[in-house]
């Protein structure tokens, strides 16, 4: 057999997509009564089929992982320390922390071509993913993001919690939405 026979048939690699979503759970976290809405408004930030991984401590791990899995997130553990894994600041000395974790998939993520990582986190740690790809944050809270992280993002999102749902900032109420005020969107209308 040739080799352009061969490599006809080798085994053919996973398509790669431009994008992937990143999630600090001990980061960027809810009630667990919260988590599917979430994961849902999370997952709609980043094309069909782009990678999505979470990672978080070992007990985050456990409660979060089949609500997570159901959305087509992979979870990883980062720590057994339940208190958190971020390595020296939550106490522990593990390296394959939360953010360790996500970052290393990060790397290998971009050596199959993924050029924008959507991340879920306030943490500093993530503004290093600039050095090698477009970076886009999304928060719960505008204000946790830090200064680091903010400087090195192509966008900061903050999802906001609305009713049942959650919305990115600067996506407009729907008509039917009880919190819109009336004539909110009329001056689009033309």
């Amino acid at each position: 057999m040739s080799t352009a026979a061969a490599a006809a048939v080798a085994k053919p690699q996973p398509p790669t997509a431009s994008a992937a979503l990143l999630w600090d759970l001990d980061n960027v976290s809810v009630p667990l009564a919260d988590l599917d809405a979430l994961a849902q408004a999370l997952c709609g930030l980043v094309p069909d089929g782009a990678p999505m991984l979470a990672s978080a401590n070992w007990r985050a791990f456990r409660l979060a992982g089949d609500i997570l899995r159901a959305h087509g997130i992979r979870v990883l553990c980062g720590s057994r320390d339940p208190n958190g894994a971020d390595g020296v600041l939550c106490g522990s000395r593990d390296p394959n922390g939360a953010d360790g974790v996500l970052l290393k998939r990060a790397r290998r993520l971009k050596r199959r071509g993924v050029e924008r990582f959507i991340v879920a986190t306030n943490d500093h740690a993530f503004a290093r993913i600039a050095n090698f790809a477009e970076v886009h944050v999304a928060t719960l809270t505008s204000n946790y993001v830090s200064s680091r992280l903010r400087t090195a993002a192509a966008s900061v999102t903050v999802l906001t919690h609305v009713g049942e749902d959650w919305r990115a900032d600067g996506e407009p109420l729907s008509e039917d939405d009880p919190s819109r005020p009336d004539g909110m969107y009329e001056h689009l209308a033309g």
